[in-house]
């Protein structure tokens, strides 16, 4: 029993099924990867939301903790030693959670609960009116507002953060021009 092999023949692809290949892959890398860059900018919206949501909570939670105002406020030196409030409404700028325990109603470096930096270049973070959340030492909101989380994209693709009078928020969705 002899066993016969043709040398002959080569084994792999042809120049021809190489680039059916690769075309094929390019059609497909080029219908995926915009909806894939509308995931993750949708991820970067609803991450960003649920950190200032967190803060809401960071600060109704240490106003009753420590029975004292607690403040989150717009900064735009979050970086400083002691970053102090701004008047701005602009919250993608930063923010930081202090508690006012000397009530002072100055921000000193033992009172600083905790600091954020600026959002990502293209989100904006706006309210109407509101530059600081502050609670009272029952985790009362002295006052509430509407923010909004938008990105470089139109449609309903942004996050309204409301916030009411009792310091819960709600989270929906909002058109962004």
């Amino acid at each position: 029993m002899l066993l016969m092999i043709d040398m002959n023949k080569t084994k792999g692809f042809t120049l021809l099924e190489l680039l059916i290949t690769l075309a094929i892959v390019a059609i497909v890398v080029s219908v995926g990867v915009p909806s894939f860059r509308g995931i993750i900018m949708d991820n970067r919206l609803v991450t960003q939301t649920n950190q200032f949501v967190r803060s809401i909570n960071l600060t109704r939670s240490a106003a009753v903790r420590y029975q004292r105002n607690a403040i989150l406020c717009v900064s735009a030196n979050y970086n400083a030693a002691v970053p102090t409030c701004s008047a701005g409404t602009d919250w993608s700028n930063g923010w930081i959670i202090w508690v006012d325990k000397d009530r002072d109603l100055a921000t000193d470096a033992n009172e600083i609960i905790s600091v954020f930096g600026p959002l990502a270049d293209s989100t904006t973070f706006t309210s109407l009116a509101v530059s600081q959340f502050s609670y009272s030492a029952r985790g009362f909101l002295v006052a509430g507002d509407d923010l909004s989380v938008c990105d470089s994209r139109s449609g309903e693709t942004g996050r309204l953060i409301r916030v009411n009078p009792t310091g819960r928020t709600h989270i929906s969705t909002q058109g962004c021009s």
